[in-house]
């Protein structure tokens, strides 16, 4: 049977084609997504780091002991806010060798960028620091700049720490550093800006380094690294290894997209193969080939055009990951040495996913093979007969699908609405409603076309003429083309549908839950009337604060970030929650959160506020039991439910219960809300406090402003989503909707033949194709944007229980642009070949193309 199947794929490779091209497309982006994936596994080589220099490191890790609810072992869990090197173990340590403390709290200059810090010149040789002019700083009022100007030295600068503003004398720079953007002080100085030591640079044998830290607290308190290790403590490494992880969730959804997509369209491409097979499998079965042979033969086709597919996508997919690797560059979302190498086993994996895509796809397909009859051979209609056994799986799976989906979006809205709040929690119910459209796009294409072409029919009784007459004779012939091309039409209309429902439910699930998280900031500062952000700083000194809270007539709201250490929902392990600490009269008086029990007045030094979406469903007046940044435990009264999403803040505290300092130095303020007091002139008022936070690195604003900013930042957080986790599935359908329309070209001759041969002219056959291809597209669109009004109605329904009233968003742009680029591959894909097939045929030629029907 294998040699059978071998000849058949050769002789007739032109009904092999589509499903080879959808496949072949299919594992090169599958194989592209798991070479990129498996290349941000590892952070590249940066080089020269933080700590190159340094032969054995000690770094704070704090952990605190957690045993999970079911029996298990206990977790150790760092803290949030590491408290720094107890001093025993830096004595300890200190008799193993030399030694150099590293302390790294935020320090910039006027013209610095956002992220440089401050440090102890002592560790600037554990980076490979060398100057190129002037000298080591040898005051408190002196400083080094690294990567400064020459001409630098000698000038007097003024530079902003988390508690205010400073100047100090340039006695030195160095050259540039890739890692960070450092200024140095003096020891003593370091130590006054951040008393907590971070990492401990140890000169001694690492095996006595390791028993001096294991005799002073152990893994508890802290870490030793060596070698490649080293480069866990690099703040930089750090910030490349979120970077690199935050592209995989992505890109995964990307390549499970790819291959899910691929199943489908393998699947109708090879239904679509074998119904214009169908009187050839038919004569097999007519000379003696039993059901089960004809299945085989199928399923072994399958599996040629599989091997040579997944070949072809393999090839493709390991040329196409460099230009992967750098679009991804391009886009700022990888660091820039990101490279994308090429490994067998990330082909090999791609390459049997599409093997095994297209033994799935093609299961239901040999079983109607299996099904055709020995008379099918015999029989002169070429009438399309459409099977009750597939009309019925697609009737009921579709309905199951997207039935299922709707229950659990009506019942996530209901119990667990936080869960509408995060697109990566929410994807799953978004793919069922997409599967649902899918798999009813066939059945439901037939009664979308007579609803979309029903308005030329109900004009033309109301004037009294028969409703097919509407729209003319081409307009008719057009309309019952796609209604009795069952398999043609359902072939144009599911990748279409694919490709709105798929790109309008996971764009208008984001643009939803973004508004949402807008609204929460427009209402929050509906009562506020100024706003104090920070201006090309991580944050706001003590400096700007104390300045603004001295301005008359101004009520201040200082908003400082803090964590809460909980136990999660599951019960299984202890998590770190967002957490923000502020003055309880200003937060109840300046901002406007949204209240849902209990009073944010009866927030006090042994109470919180939480988000109704905490663990274990706390109540007004009961108690939870949380830890603090660095860990202490705390056992709080709840003072108040917010109704507030899974991104926002989720707790609020008071000072006694909000640790703000650690190993970074003091915490700065994320933002203050202003609200001016009644009698005060706001012109004035705005007046002084824009001379108040002047060169402090901070902004007065309005909170319009802020909700702009945060409407922008939303939108381009939405927009490289879309083009990573939908471009390539949009791309991959459009090409199977290209790619299925040319597989009917042959069916097609013969059914244009007789057209012209009933007196159609070359011109009203096109537009004939042309009207039916655009009634197919738009039967898709309409089913898309039904699958997206479901999808996006549900994620509106959890956010608006979650947050109170948002707006629901349709990306009706984007739709309209995919619709309309699916109708002009469509209509490319349709019309020409159609154009190709009519060309210099006379009318000798078209006899002989209709008697082809007979």
């Amino acid at each position: 049977m294998l040699t059978l199947a071998l000849a058949s794929v050769r002789l007739r490779w032109a009904s092999f084609v589509g499903s080879f091209v959808a496949l072949a497309c299919g594992v090169a982006l599958m194989a592209t997504s798991i070479l990129v994936i498996a290349a941000t596994v590892d952070v590249p080589d940066q080089g020269r780091q933080r700590f190159s220099e340094a032969p054995v490191l000690v770094t704070a890790d704090l952990n605190v002991d957690f045993k999970p609810s079911t029996d298990g072992d206990v977790q150790p869990t760092p803290v949030p806010a590491q408290p720094g090197l107890p001093a025993g173990l830096i004595a300890a340590v200190a008799a193993t060798g030399r030694t150099v403390e590293d302390r790294t709290f935020y320090a910039q200059l006027p013209d610095g960028p956002r992220d440089q810090v401050g440090r102890a010149w002592s560790s600037a040789a554990l980076g490979g620091y060398r100057l190129t002019a002037g000298a080591a700083p040898a005051a408190d009022d002196q400083v080094v700049i690294g990567g400064g100007r020459p001409e630098q030295v000698g000038q007097r600068v003024r530079y902003v720490t988390a508690g205010g503003v400073h100047s100090a004398t340039v006695s030195g720079v160095t050259e540039a550093e890739p890692f960070e953007h450092a200024v140095f002080f003096t020891d003593a100085q370091a130590a006054r800006y951040c008393p907590a030591v971070g990492a401990l640079a140890a000169f001694g044998p690492a095996d006595a380094v390791r028993r001096a830290v294991d005799a002073a607290g152990g893994a508890s308190v802290a870490r030793v690294l060596t070698g490649t290790e080293r480069g866990q403590a690099d703040p930089h490494h750090t910030e490349v290894s979120a970077r690199l992880d935050a592209v995989q969730t992505p890109l995964g959804l990307s390549a499970a997209v790819s291959g899910g997509t691929a199943v489908f369209v393998v699947g109708g491409t090879f239904a679509l193969s074998i119904a214009q097979r169908r009187r050839e499998l038919a004569l097999l079965r007519l000379i003696g080939a039993t059901r089960r042979q004809l299945r085989t033969l199928v399923n072994r086709e399958a599996l040629v055009v599989g091997v040579l597919a997944s070949a072809a996508g393999c090839a493709l997919g390991a040329a196409g990951a460099a230009p992967a690797g750098h679009w991804l560059v391009d886009h700022d979302l990888v660091p820039a040495e990101f490279t994308v190498p090429v490994t067998w086993w990330g082909l090999l994996v791609a390459g049997t996913i599409g093997l095994l895509t297209a033994i799935t796809g093609v299961v239901f397909s040999s079983v109607k093979a299996g099904l055709i009859s020995p008379g099918e051979a015999l029989s002169e209609a070429d009438a399309e007969r459409t099977s009750r056994l597939a009309l019925a799986f697609r009737w009921v799976s579709g309905l199951l699908v997207l039935g299922g989906g709707i229950a659990a979006l009506v019942l996530t809205a209901r119990s667990w609405p936080d869960t509408a709040a995060n697109v990566a929690d929410s994807l799953a119910l978004l793919l069922a409603i997409v599967a649902g459209c899918v798999l009813l796009a066939a059945v439901l294409a037939g009664p979308a076309i007579r609803l979309l072409t029903a308005l030329p029919g109900l004009v033309a009784r109301l004037r009294g003429r028969a409703a097919e007459d509407g729209g003319g004779i081409v307009w008719a012939t057009a309309r019952q083309s796609s209604l009795s091309a069952f398999r043609r039409t359902a072939a144009t209309t599911t990748p279409v549908v694919l490709i709105i429902a798929f790109a309008g439910c996971l764009l208008g699930s984001i643009d939803t839950i973004n508004r949402s998280q807008v609204t929460e900031v427009r209402h929050q500062l509906s009562a506020s009337d100024l706003v104090v952000t920070p201006a090309g700083t991580p944050g706001l000194s003590a400096a700007v604060t104390e300045r603004v809270r001295s301005v008359p007539g101004v009520q201040a709201l200082v908003i400082t970030p803090t964590a809460l250490l909980a136990v999660d929902p599951t019960g299984q392990a202890l998590v770190s929650f967002r957490a923000a600490t502020a003055d309880p009269t200003a937060l109840a008086e300046v901002d406007r959160l949204p209240v849902v029990a209990g009073s944010l007045a009866d927030l006090g030094p042994d109470s919180i506020v939480l988000s109704r979406t905490w663990p274990g469903s706390p109540a007004v007046g009961g108690r939870v039991s949380v830890r603090l940044a660095d860990g202490t435990p705390r056992d709080l009264r709840v003072a108040a439910l917010l109704g507030t999403g899974a991104e926002a803040v989720q707790a609020w505290v008071t000072g006694p219960n909000a640790v703000t300092g650690g190993v970074g130095g003091p915490a700065l303020a994320g933002r203050i809300d202003l609200r001016l007091l009644p009698g005060t002139d706001r012109a004035q008022a705005t007046a002084a406090l824009r001379t108040a936070v002047d060169g402090l690195g901070a902004r007065l604003t309005t909170p319009e402003e802020v909700w702009s900013a945060a409407t922008d930042s939303t939108e381009r957080d939405s927009w490289n989503a879309l083009l990573m986790i939908l471009g390539l599935a949009i791309c991959y359908a459009a090409i199977t909707l290209a790619n299925s329309l040319v597989m009917t070209v042959t069916d097609r001759r013969q059914e244009l033949s007789l057209l012209r041969l009933a007196g159609a002219t070359k011109g009203q056959v096109l537009r004939t194709v042309t009207l039916e291809t655009l009634m197919c597209v738009a039967a898709g669109t309409l089913l898309g944007v039904l699958g997206t009004a479901i999808s996006v109605g549900g994620s509106w329904a959890a956010l608006t229980n979650l947050v109170g009233p948002t707006p629901a968003v349709i990306p009706w742009t984007v739709m309209a642009a995919l619709a309309a680029t699916c109708a002009v591959i469509a209509l490319t894909a349709a019309v020409l070949p159609a154009a190709l097939t009519l060309r210099d045929r006379d009318g000798q030629a078209i006899l002989r193309g209709a008697a082809g029907a007979a």
